[in-house]
Formats: C-alpha cells, sequence, structure tokens
C-alpha cells in the first residue's frame, strides 16, 4: 500500500527531502507558525489583540502550552468575526457566510485571501493524486456556481493536473446525473454523501457499468458506514472520507488508501481534541472535540477553534506506514446531540447507520419535541418513487433496533410516531450538517 502523499506535501512545504521529515521536526515547525500567528493576531487582529493579551507576552516555549489559551467559538466568530480580521479587507479574495439552521442572529462570515484559496486547491491536489491521473474525468456534487465556491476550487485545483472536472452542484435532480454516469466516462465522483446516495440509489444508476468509476470522495457531513459499503458494491470502488469544513478553507484533512482516518493538513493546522466539558487535552483512543488553529493564514487567523466535531485521535500507526498523527472518521457533533432523559441521548449519526441501508430511502429529517419527561421521535421520509410503502415499513421496523433509541425506549423516556412521507424533495445543504432538530 502507497504511503499517504500527505506526508511528502509536508515534506515540500517544510522544505525537506521526505527521508528528512519526522514528527519532531513536524512539531518545531508548528511551534515557531504558531507564534508566528500569535503575535500576528495579537498585534493586528483587534479581537485577539483584547483575547490574547494577558497570555502572549512571551513566545509559547511547547505545544502543550497552547492549552493555556482561551477558545474561539464558532458564537464569537458570528458576532465579532471582522474583528477577527488581521488584514485590510482589501487583501480580502472570498468572503463566505454560514447560515446555519435552527441559530438565531447573524450568520458566521469567514474572510480568506487568495493565499489561503491556494493552499487549499494545493491540498485538494494532494488528496486527490492517489486516485487521479492526467486525462481522468470527475463529477463534482458541490456548489460551484460562484467564483471560489468548493465546486470551482476543486475544479482548478484539478485541472492544474491536467483532470477535466464537470460541476453539477446541489442534486436537485438525481436521475439527470445518474443519466449522466450511466452515459459518459467519469473516472471519480467528489460530493456530500447523501448527495451522492441519491444519485447511487436511482434506477437509472444501475446503468453504470460497474468498474467504471474508480473512485468516490464523500465531504461537508458525516459518512455512515452502510454508504460506503454500498458505493463498494455497486460501483466496485472505494470511498474516501474528506474532513472538509468552511472554516478551514474547505479542506483539513483526507484519508489515504488505508481508508482508516483523516491525514491532517498539519502544515497550515495545529489540531486538538479535547474533552468537551472539562477542556482537557484527550489521550489516543478518547472521543472528544475537535480544536484547530491556523498556522499561516494571515487575514484570518483562527486560534483554538472549537469546531463542535467530535473524533479521536487513532492510538495505532496507519496501515499505509505514515507516522502520522491520525484523526479518526468524524463521530458526528456535538451540538447536533439531542439529550433525552436518564442520561441517554440522541443524533443523526445514531440513525443513519441503522436506516441507511434500506433500499428505497433517499433522505430524511428526524426531529424530537418534549411534554414533561418524554420526547417524541417523528420522521419525514423522501422514498424512491414505488417504494414508498416498503420505504414507511422498513424503517418503523428498524426505528426500535437503533441502539440509542433502544435504550430510551426501554427507559420510557422516547416514543416513537410512525414515520411520514416528504411532501417534496427535502434539500441537502452544503454548508449545515445533518441533526435531528429539536422542537
Amino acid at each position: 500500500m502507497l504511503c499517504t502523499p500527505v506526508q511528502p506535501w509536508l515534506a515540500r512545504r517544510l522544505k525537506v527531502t521526505p527521508k528528512q521529515l519526522n514528527l519532531e521536526r513536524l512539531r518545531n515547525y508548528q511551534l515557531r507558525q504558531l507564534n508566528r500567528t500569535l503575535a500576528l493576531a495579537a498585534d493586528q487582529s483587534p479581537f485577539y489583540r483584547e483575547r490574547l493579551q494577558p497570555w502572549c507576552r512571551e513566545p509559547l516555549s511547547d505545544l502543550s502550552e497552547l492549552a493555556k489559551l482561551p477558545f474561539t467559538t464558532p458564537e464569537e466568530l458570528r458576532s465579532q468575526g471582522m474583528q477577527m480580521l488581521a488584514t485590510s479587507q482589501s487583501a480580502i479574495e472570498r468572503v463566505v457566510t454560514l447560515e446555519s439552521s435552527g441559530t438565531t442572529g447573524s450568520p458566521k462570515r469567514l474572510w480568506f485571501t487568495a493565499e489561503d484559496l491556494a493552499r487549499t486547491q494545493e491540498f485538494f491536489r494532494c488528496g486527490m493524486s492517489q486516485v487521479l491521473q492526467p486525462g481522468y474525468r470527475v463529477l463534482i456534487l458541490l456548489p460551484g456556481e460562484l467564483p471560489d465556491s468548493a465546486g470551482d476550487l476543486l475544479a482548478r485545483a484539478l485541472a492544474a493536473m491536467g483532470v477535466e472536472s464537470r460541476i453539477a452542484g446541489l442534486v436537485l435532480d438525481a436521475g439527470r446525473w445518474a443519466d449522466v454516469l450511466a452515459r459518459e466516462p467519469f473516472d471519480c465522483v467528489v460530493g456530500i454523501p447523501w448527495q451522492v446516495l441519491a444519485v447511487l440509489r436511482h434506477p437509472l444508476a444501475q446503468f453504470v457499468p460497474r468498474g467504471r468509476i474508480k473512485s468516490v470522495f464523500l465531504t461537508s457531513d458525516y459518512v455512515p458506514k452502510p454508504l460506503v459499503a454500498e458505493i463498494r458494491k455497486r460501483w466496485d470502488c472505494p470511498a474516501f472520507n474528506h474532513y472538509g469544513m468552511t472554516e478551514f478553507a474547505l479542506s483539513g484533512g483526507v484519508e489515504c488508501l488505508a481508508l482508516d482516518g483523516y491525514h491532517l493538513r498539519e502544515a497550515d493546522f495545529f489540531f486538538e481534541v479535547i474533552d468537551p466539558d472539562s477542556s482537557r487535552p484527550l489521550p489516543p483512543g478518547q472521543l472528544g472535540e475537535v480544536v484547530f488553529t491556523t498556522l499561516d493564514r494571515r487575514g484570518m487567523p483562527l486560534i483554538r477553534y472549537r469546531t463542535g466535531d467530535l473524533s479521536y485521535w487513532h492510538p495505532e500507526i496507519c496501515p499505509c506506514g505514515s507516522f502520522l498523527p491520525r484523526l479518526a472518521k468524524i463521530h458526528g457533533r456535538l451540538a447536533a446531540r439531542r439529550e433525552l432523559d436518564k442520561g441517554l441521548s440522541l443524533q443523526m449519526p445514531d440513525l443513519d447507520e441503522i436506516l441507511l441501508p434500506v433500499p428505497g430511502l433517499r433522505n430524511y429529517t428526524a426531529s424530537l419535541t418534549r411534554q414533561d419527561n418524554t420526547c417524541t421521535l417523528q420522521l419525514i421520509l423522501e422514498a424512491a418513487p414505488g417504494r414508498e410503502p416498503s420505504t414507511l415499513w422498513a424503517v418503523e421496523r428498524l426505528l426500535p433496533e437503533i441502539p440509542a433509541v433502544r435504550a430510551a425506549l426501554d427507559q420510557k423516556c422516547l416514543q416513537v410516531l410512525p414515520p411520514q412521507l416528504a411532501g417534496a424533495p427535502l434539500p441537502v445543504s452544503a454548508t449545515v450538517k445533518r441533526s435531528v432538530q429539536s422542537n
């Protein structure tokens, strides 16, 4: 198995040979970059000038000292984002506005320089170089209408590799793109998990020659294991997890051929996994919240930004042979976890892992309502035409088999209503992660 391409990419960024690269050299580089970032933020960013003043009188002597600095939260980004800028607005290439469902007040806005976007493109090429060759064709199921949007950045990054792309945008007509894949020779598909699933399960997708598509990259949301297995079964190709969020400038890590966790963009970010309650750093193997600090971002540095994503450090070396620390696949969102009662909770991945294998299911939403000490769970389903009755029956049968649901039913703190069909296709957002909504 080939070693992750992230390792030689890091060597180039650190200006050393691959043989010279080791974990000690990487950590020393990160410490230098971190101190530069802290100095820049304390000097140029109004928000961080006030925030860091008590802590940053002297440079950090060890990466572990970062843990004494305060976090930056999504709420602060939403309310004080412009004050975080460490450059003039004339140096900004793109501003991204994120509207999050269920959130009141101002949206989050992220400011990126041309250099930030160029480095994202560089990492896109790095991650996809393990499966793409010049002359390959890629179908991109991501928004790409606007300049420097996710699909546009990826297409331009791949063009530099001699790879042709077609940007589909968000999938509103799964049949159209299933037909395109059946008629045209695409070597790779990139998209949001449930968008890819909608195409994969459309009847026209049965005409896609098995083995024509050589790889799939899934990004922007939790990736259920049954989806990965179904891609392997139907298209006979691997499905890579890509760790992307807008706060990273879209790209933070990518799986290697081992398909067992992310190799991270550690020349540009320093990552932590913390206990979300105590804020203490967690050792490998313990699930916690992912936190990152930018290391080379001049426009809008982010220091100890709480992503809300749940993951852990893999305790063992990657099967690809890389020495790089490896982040496990994202296990869901801290904010998307809905508390039931008696110490029990529920989130979308709990449902996805059991419900996604239902053949006729294309998408669904879940909502919880609470009255006194009892919660009520209601699912709205989008089913394939002609499969509505069997899909409703299968989902209703499987719901009590979901461990979190079963435990809540046994404790008599949850009731489950019969699922209902959606009257129209359910929306899939490129920026808002799916979650159980509370009413």
